[in-house]
Protein backbone atom coordinates (compact mmCIF):
# COMPACT_ATOMS: atom_id res chain seq x y z
CA UNK A 1 0.00 0.00 0.00
CA UNK A 2 1.31 3.46 -0.89
CA UNK A 3 1.77 6.12 1.78
CA UNK A 4 3.29 9.57 1.67
CA UNK A 5 7.08 9.31 1.42
CA UNK A 6 10.08 11.56 0.79
CA UNK A 7 11.32 11.53 -2.81
CA UNK A 8 14.94 11.80 -3.97
CA UNK A 9 14.40 15.54 -4.46
CA UNK A 10 12.98 16.02 -0.97
CA UNK A 11 9.36 16.44 -2.03
CA UNK A 12 6.46 14.36 -0.67
CA UNK A 13 5.09 11.70 -3.00
CA UNK A 14 2.82 8.68 -2.72
CA UNK A 15 4.99 5.54 -2.75
CA UNK A 16 5.85 2.34 -0.96
CA UNK A 17 7.70 2.64 2.32
CA UNK A 18 11.50 2.63 1.83
CA UNK A 19 13.42 -0.49 2.79
CA UNK A 20 13.97 -0.80 6.52
CA UNK A 21 17.46 -0.72 7.98
CA UNK A 22 18.68 -3.89 9.63
CA UNK A 23 19.45 -3.70 13.34
CA UNK A 24 23.15 -3.73 12.52
CA UNK A 25 22.69 -0.87 10.05
CA UNK A 26 20.75 1.17 12.61
CA UNK A 27 23.59 0.85 15.11
CA UNK A 28 26.20 1.70 12.47
CA UNK A 29 24.34 4.81 11.30
CA UNK A 30 24.01 6.05 14.88
CA UNK A 31 27.69 5.33 15.57
CA UNK A 32 28.79 7.21 12.44
CA UNK A 33 26.54 10.20 13.20
CA UNK A 34 27.77 10.48 16.79
CA UNK A 35 31.39 10.57 15.63
CA UNK A 36 30.92 13.67 13.48
CA UNK A 37 31.92 17.28 14.23
CA UNK A 38 34.53 16.63 16.89
CA UNK A 39 32.48 14.21 18.99
CA UNK A 40 33.84 10.80 19.94
CA UNK A 41 31.35 8.02 20.58
CA UNK A 42 32.11 4.49 21.76
CA UNK A 43 29.74 1.61 22.43
CA UNK A 44 29.62 0.02 25.85
CA UNK A 45 26.70 -2.28 25.02
CA UNK A 46 25.03 -2.79 21.64
CA UNK A 47 23.44 -6.22 21.83
CA UNK A 48 20.02 -5.30 23.20
CA UNK A 49 17.84 -2.21 23.65
CA UNK A 50 18.63 0.16 25.11
CA UNK A 51 22.01 0.38 23.44
CA UNK A 52 24.59 2.09 25.61
CA UNK A 53 27.63 4.20 24.86
CA UNK A 54 29.74 7.17 25.84
CA UNK A 55 29.78 10.46 23.95
CA UNK A 56 32.78 12.69 24.58
CA UNK A 57 33.23 16.33 23.66
CA UNK A 58 35.59 19.05 24.83
CA UNK A 59 33.75 19.57 28.12
CA UNK A 60 32.46 16.27 29.41
CA UNK A 61 31.62 12.63 28.91
CA UNK A 62 27.94 11.74 28.46
CA UNK A 63 26.63 8.33 29.49
CA UNK A 64 24.09 7.65 26.74
CA UNK A 65 21.20 5.16 26.48
CA UNK A 66 19.77 4.76 22.98
CA UNK A 67 16.43 3.30 21.89
CA UNK A 68 16.15 3.14 18.11
CA UNK A 69 13.85 1.61 15.51
CA UNK A 70 12.85 2.12 11.88
CA UNK A 71 10.07 4.57 11.15
CA UNK A 72 7.22 2.78 9.38
CA UNK A 73 3.71 3.74 8.20
CA UNK A 74 1.23 4.04 11.03
CA UNK A 75 -1.42 2.13 9.03
CA UNK A 76 -4.11 4.63 9.87
CA UNK A 77 -6.26 6.91 7.78
CA UNK A 78 -3.50 9.54 7.70
CA UNK A 79 -1.09 8.58 4.86
CA UNK A 80 1.56 10.98 6.18
CA UNK A 81 1.86 9.47 9.65
CA UNK A 82 5.01 7.50 10.55
CA UNK A 83 5.77 5.79 13.81
CA UNK A 84 8.13 3.70 15.85
CA UNK A 85 6.62 1.14 18.17
CA UNK A 86 8.14 0.64 21.61
CA UNK A 87 7.59 -3.02 22.58
CA UNK A 88 6.13 -3.79 25.98
CA UNK A 89 9.08 -6.04 26.81
CA UNK A 90 11.75 -3.42 26.15
CA UNK A 91 14.02 -2.68 29.10
CA UNK A 92 12.80 0.57 30.65
CA UNK A 93 16.08 1.34 32.44
CA UNK A 94 16.98 4.24 30.17
CA UNK A 95 13.49 5.66 29.69
CA UNK A 96 12.92 5.76 33.44
CA UNK A 97 15.97 7.80 34.35
CA UNK A 98 16.07 11.57 34.54
CA UNK A 99 18.12 13.37 31.91
CA UNK A 100 21.10 15.28 33.31
CA UNK A 101 24.17 16.90 31.75
CA UNK A 102 26.13 13.65 32.07
CA UNK A 103 23.37 11.00 31.78
CA UNK A 104 20.98 11.07 28.85
CA UNK A 105 18.52 8.81 27.05
CA UNK A 106 17.23 9.25 23.52
CA UNK A 107 14.40 7.62 21.59
CA UNK A 108 15.10 7.62 17.86
CA UNK A 109 13.30 6.68 14.68
CA UNK A 110 15.28 6.26 11.46
CA UNK A 111 13.83 6.98 8.03
CA UNK A 112 15.69 5.55 5.04
CA UNK A 113 15.72 8.71 2.96
CA UNK A 114 16.45 8.33 -0.79
CA UNK A 115 18.44 11.58 -0.58
CA UNK A 116 21.47 9.60 0.61
CA UNK A 117 21.47 9.43 4.41
CA UNK A 118 19.00 8.53 7.16
CA UNK A 119 16.80 11.17 8.74
CA UNK A 120 16.22 10.88 12.47
CA UNK A 121 13.22 11.70 14.61
CA UNK A 122 13.77 12.07 18.37
CA UNK A 123 10.94 11.83 20.91
CA UNK A 124 10.52 12.85 24.53
CA UNK A 125 11.39 10.03 26.95
CA UNK A 126 9.30 11.57 29.74
CA UNK A 127 5.98 10.98 27.91
CA UNK A 128 6.92 7.44 26.90
CA UNK A 129 7.71 5.94 30.30
CA UNK A 130 4.41 4.07 30.45
CA UNK A 131 4.68 2.54 27.03
CA UNK A 132 3.45 -1.03 26.73
CA UNK A 133 2.63 -1.41 23.04
CA UNK A 134 2.80 2.35 22.60
CA UNK A 135 3.92 4.12 19.44
CA UNK A 136 5.65 7.43 18.81
CA UNK A 137 4.21 9.31 15.83
CA UNK A 138 5.54 11.95 13.45
CA UNK A 139 4.34 13.39 10.15
CA UNK A 140 6.45 12.70 7.06
CA UNK A 141 6.26 16.40 6.15
CA UNK A 142 8.03 17.18 9.44
CA UNK A 143 10.64 14.52 8.72
CA UNK A 144 11.29 16.12 5.33
CA UNK A 145 11.81 19.53 6.97
CA UNK A 146 15.14 18.22 8.30
CA UNK A 147 16.48 18.20 4.73
CA UNK A 148 16.23 21.98 4.48
CA UNK A 149 16.47 22.98 8.16
CA UNK A 150 19.14 20.50 9.28
CA UNK A 151 17.26 20.14 12.55
CA UNK A 152 13.55 20.91 12.90
CA UNK A 153 11.21 20.89 15.87
CA UNK A 154 7.51 20.08 15.99
CA UNK A 155 5.05 18.72 18.60
CA UNK A 156 3.37 15.37 19.23
CA UNK A 157 -0.20 14.80 20.38
CA UNK A 158 0.86 15.39 23.99
CA UNK A 159 2.34 18.77 23.01
CA UNK A 160 5.80 17.33 23.66
CA UNK A 161 8.68 18.34 21.35
CA UNK A 162 9.81 16.10 18.51
CA UNK A 163 13.04 16.85 16.66
CA UNK A 164 13.71 15.69 13.12
CA UNK A 165 17.34 15.99 12.15
CA UNK A 166 20.14 15.03 9.80
CA UNK A 167 23.06 12.88 11.04
CA UNK A 168 25.41 15.86 11.40
CA UNK A 169 23.18 17.27 14.17
CA UNK A 170 22.74 14.11 16.25
CA UNK A 171 25.76 14.79 18.47
CA UNK A 172 24.67 18.41 18.96
CA UNK A 173 21.15 17.26 19.88
CA UNK A 174 22.50 14.85 22.50
CA UNK A 175 24.90 17.42 23.95
CA UNK A 176 22.22 20.09 24.35
CA UNK A 177 19.38 17.73 25.37
CA UNK A 178 17.55 18.49 28.61
CA UNK A 179 14.58 16.87 30.37
CA UNK A 180 11.28 16.88 28.45
CA UNK A 181 13.15 16.80 25.12
CA UNK A 182 14.12 20.46 25.25
CA UNK A 183 17.28 22.08 23.95
CA UNK A 184 18.77 24.79 26.10
CA UNK A 185 18.86 27.78 23.79
CA UNK A 186 17.01 31.03 24.42
CA UNK A 187 17.34 32.77 21.03
CA UNK A 188 13.83 32.04 19.87
CA UNK A 189 14.21 34.27 16.80
CA UNK A 190 17.23 32.44 15.35
CA UNK A 191 17.04 29.09 13.52
CA UNK A 192 18.08 26.18 15.72
CA UNK A 193 20.53 25.03 13.02
CA UNK A 194 22.36 28.37 13.21
CA UNK A 195 22.50 28.31 17.01
CA UNK A 196 23.87 24.77 17.08
CA UNK A 197 26.41 25.64 14.40
CA UNK A 198 27.63 28.66 16.37
CA UNK A 199 27.89 26.57 19.53
CA UNK A 200 29.80 23.89 17.61
CA UNK A 201 32.30 26.48 16.33
CA UNK A 202 32.80 27.85 19.84
CA UNK A 203 33.37 24.32 21.17
CA UNK A 204 35.88 23.58 18.41
CA UNK A 205 37.72 26.80 19.14
CA UNK A 206 37.87 25.88 22.82
CA UNK A 207 39.32 22.46 21.94
CA UNK A 208 42.03 24.03 19.79
CA UNK A 209 42.93 26.61 22.42
CA UNK A 210 43.28 23.80 24.96
CA UNK A 211 45.54 21.94 22.50
CA UNK A 212 47.72 25.03 21.99
CA UNK A 213 47.97 25.65 25.74
CA UNK A 214 48.90 22.00 26.33
CA UNK A 215 51.57 22.22 23.63
CA UNK A 216 53.06 25.36 25.19
CA UNK A 217 53.15 23.59 28.54
CA UNK A 218 54.95 20.60 27.03
CA UNK A 219 57.60 22.68 25.27
CA UNK A 220 58.30 25.03 28.20
CA UNK A 221 61.43 23.08 29.13
CA UNK A 222 62.85 22.96 25.61
CA UNK A 223 65.61 25.24 24.41
CA UNK A 224 64.59 28.49 22.70
CA UNK A 225 65.61 27.08 19.31
CA UNK A 226 63.53 23.93 19.85
CA UNK A 227 60.58 25.98 21.08
CA UNK A 228 60.71 28.18 17.98
CA UNK A 229 60.68 25.11 15.74
CA UNK A 230 57.70 23.58 17.53
CA UNK A 231 55.73 26.84 17.60
CA UNK A 232 55.94 27.10 13.83
CA UNK A 233 53.48 24.19 13.72
CA UNK A 234 50.23 26.09 13.40
CA UNK A 235 47.69 24.14 15.42
CA UNK A 236 44.23 25.34 14.48
CA UNK A 237 45.13 26.78 11.08
CA UNK A 238 42.61 24.49 9.34
CA UNK A 239 39.89 25.61 11.74
CA UNK A 240 40.83 29.27 11.17
CA UNK A 241 40.64 28.77 7.41
CA UNK A 242 37.21 27.17 7.72
CA UNK A 243 36.00 30.19 9.71
CA UNK A 244 37.16 32.58 6.99
CA UNK A 245 35.77 30.44 4.17
CA UNK A 246 32.38 30.64 5.83
CA UNK A 247 32.72 34.35 6.63
CA UNK A 248 33.65 35.28 3.05
CA UNK A 249 31.40 32.67 1.40
CA UNK A 250 34.44 30.92 -0.11
CA UNK A 251 35.46 33.97 -2.16
CA UNK A 252 38.64 36.04 -2.07
CA UNK A 253 38.03 39.28 -0.20
CA UNK A 254 39.76 41.22 -2.99
CA UNK A 255 38.72 39.49 -6.22
CA UNK A 256 36.29 36.96 -7.70
CA UNK A 257 38.31 33.76 -7.18
CA UNK A 258 36.13 31.12 -5.50
CA UNK A 259 38.17 27.94 -6.04
CA UNK A 260 38.66 26.64 -2.51
CA UNK A 261 42.12 25.21 -3.22
CA UNK A 262 43.34 28.68 -4.27
CA UNK A 263 42.16 30.48 -1.13
CA UNK A 264 44.36 31.16 1.89
CA UNK A 265 43.55 32.18 5.45
CA UNK A 266 45.71 35.28 5.85
CA UNK A 267 46.32 36.53 9.37
CA UNK A 268 46.21 40.32 9.64
CA UNK A 269 48.24 40.36 12.84
CA UNK A 270 50.85 37.69 12.17
CA UNK A 271 50.48 34.31 13.88
CA UNK A 272 53.88 34.73 15.55
CA UNK A 273 52.91 38.16 16.89
CA UNK A 274 49.63 37.06 18.45
CA UNK A 275 49.68 37.23 22.23
CA UNK A 276 47.23 34.38 22.82
CA UNK A 277 45.55 31.41 21.11
CA UNK A 278 42.34 33.46 21.12
CA UNK A 279 43.96 36.10 18.89
CA UNK A 280 45.36 33.42 16.60
CA UNK A 281 41.90 31.94 16.07
CA UNK A 282 39.93 35.21 15.96
CA UNK A 283 38.13 35.44 12.60
CA UNK A 284 38.40 39.23 12.90
CA UNK A 285 42.17 38.75 12.59
CA UNK A 286 41.95 37.33 9.10
CA UNK A 287 41.18 37.85 5.43
CA UNK A 288 40.37 35.11 2.94
CA UNK A 289 42.66 35.79 -0.01
CA UNK A 290 43.70 34.12 -3.24
CA UNK A 291 47.36 33.15 -3.63
CA UNK A 292 48.19 36.35 -5.51
CA UNK A 293 46.68 38.73 -2.96
CA UNK A 294 47.83 36.61 -0.02
CA UNK A 295 51.45 37.01 -1.15
CA UNK A 296 51.10 40.80 -1.40
CA UNK A 297 49.35 41.05 1.97
CA UNK A 298 51.66 38.63 3.79
CA UNK A 299 54.77 40.50 2.57
CA UNK A 300 53.24 43.85 3.67
CA UNK A 301 53.21 45.16 0.12
CA UNK A 302 49.53 46.05 0.46
CA UNK A 303 47.46 46.96 3.49
CA UNK A 304 44.32 48.93 4.34
CA UNK A 305 43.64 52.11 6.27
CA UNK A 306 41.05 52.47 9.02
CA UNK A 307 38.30 53.06 6.44
CA UNK A 308 39.21 49.91 4.51
CA UNK A 309 40.86 51.73 1.61
CA UNK A 310 43.85 49.94 0.01
CA UNK A 311 47.34 51.26 0.69
CA UNK A 312 50.10 50.17 -1.70
CA UNK A 313 53.76 49.91 -0.72
CA UNK A 314 55.94 52.56 -2.42
CA UNK A 315 58.63 49.90 -2.82
CA UNK A 316 56.62 48.52 -5.75
CA UNK A 317 57.56 50.26 -8.99
CA UNK A 318 54.93 51.64 -11.34
CA UNK A 319 55.55 48.75 -13.71
CA UNK A 320 55.21 46.23 -10.90
CA UNK A 321 52.00 47.84 -9.69
CA UNK A 322 50.63 47.67 -13.23
CA UNK A 323 51.63 44.02 -13.60
CA UNK A 324 50.16 43.17 -10.21
CA UNK A 325 46.98 45.18 -10.95
CA UNK A 326 47.12 46.92 -7.58
CA UNK A 327 44.85 49.66 -8.89
CA UNK A 328 42.04 47.09 -9.06
CA UNK A 329 42.26 46.19 -5.36
CA UNK A 330 38.93 47.25 -3.84
CA UNK A 331 38.18 48.79 -0.49
CA UNK A 332 37.04 46.32 2.14
CA UNK A 333 34.60 46.47 5.03
CA UNK A 334 36.57 46.66 8.26
CA UNK A 335 34.50 45.94 11.35
CA UNK A 336 35.35 47.63 14.63
CA UNK A 337 36.91 44.35 15.81
CA UNK A 338 39.11 44.12 12.70
CA UNK A 339 40.47 47.67 12.84
CA UNK A 340 43.07 47.17 15.63
CA UNK A 341 44.55 44.19 13.80
CA UNK A 342 44.70 46.07 10.51
CA UNK A 343 46.29 49.11 12.19
CA UNK A 344 49.18 46.89 13.27
CA UNK A 345 49.47 45.45 9.77
CA UNK A 346 49.53 48.90 8.20
CA UNK A 347 52.44 49.96 10.44
CA UNK A 348 54.55 47.24 8.78
CA UNK A 349 53.84 48.37 5.23
CA UNK A 350 57.12 48.37 3.32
Amino acid sequence: MAYNQISSTGTIISADNPQNFSTKEIRQHIFDALNLNGYKFTWTQKKTQPYQGTLDDSDQSIDLYIYAWNMTPAYRTNPSEKRIQIPAAVNNIGIDRIITSSEKTIILGLYNSPTGSPIYAAWDTSVNREHGQKSCYVQIEDVAKALTEGIYTTKDKNDAPIYTLLPEFLGDYVRQLKEHNSIGFVKKTEPLKKQLHEERIARKKKQIIISIDELHEKISNLSSTEQEAVQKVRIGQGYFRDLLIEKYSCKCALCDITTRALLYASHIKAWADCSSPTEKLDENNGLLLCAHHDALFDKHLISFDNDGNPVISPTLSVDEQTALKTSEIPSIDLSTDMQPYMAEHLKKLK
